[in-house]
């Protein structure tokens, strides 16, 4: 019975340890062609694409918008993927835009005085790279994050996706550049 047991608390472990470790993102379109490192990336306008009848109190704010835009510039900047990286800046050469297509702000006193999984926040968005000169979409993918312990803000999430996408951006820019 003891061992039963063991091996069902082992195989539960197991399974969590394996689902934290997966991936909250999916690339939609891989980078096939080189970036150029000493451009300018803009980072553009952020959608909002939820589900019709979603209440418009539950969608996120104008502040999260332009937070999550912030990240995102933040977030690219540490990667070093462009030279400079300007909010709204027509003249780019590059520039990243999205959009939000399920959000949950979530309650961190519910996380708190509750937990397992009660009042967690997420946010899954859809973010590309685009060549402005050409219009093509040169990266993409969907980025899904979650915020569950009471000790974080809600934003925390905003920021986990801009550097999901910087991180990946980075990675198929090297991958890139290893093939040549």
């Amino acid at each position: 019975m003891k061992l039963k047991t063991c091996l069902v608390l082992l195989a539960i472990l197991s399974g969590i340890i394996l689902f934290s470790a997966c991936a909250h993102y999916k690339v939609t379109k891989n980078l096939e062609q080189p970036v150029e490192d000493i451009a300018v990336c803009n980072i553009g306008e952020i959608r909002d694409e939820l589900p019709v009848g979603f209440e418009e109190e539950d969608k996120p704010t104008l502040e999260h918008i332009e937070k999550f835009r912030s990240y995102l510039k933040t977030e690219l900047e540490k990667e070093g993927v462009f030279k400079s990286i300007l909010i709204m800046n027509p003249e780019s050469p590059y520039e990243v835009t999205g959009s939000v297509l399920d959000f949950k702000k979530g309650s961190g006193v519910v996380r708190f005085f509750v937990g397992f999984g009660a009042g967690n926040a997420k946010l899954t968005a859809s973010l590309k790279l685009i060549d402005k000169n050409t219009g093509e979409i040169l990266f993409a993918g969907n980025f899904k994050q979650t915020v569950g312990s009471y000790m974080e803000s809600g934003d925390k999430m905003f920021q986990r996706v801009a550097h999901d996408f910087a991180k990946e951006l980075k990675k198929q820019i090297k991958k890139l550049g290893k093939r040549k």
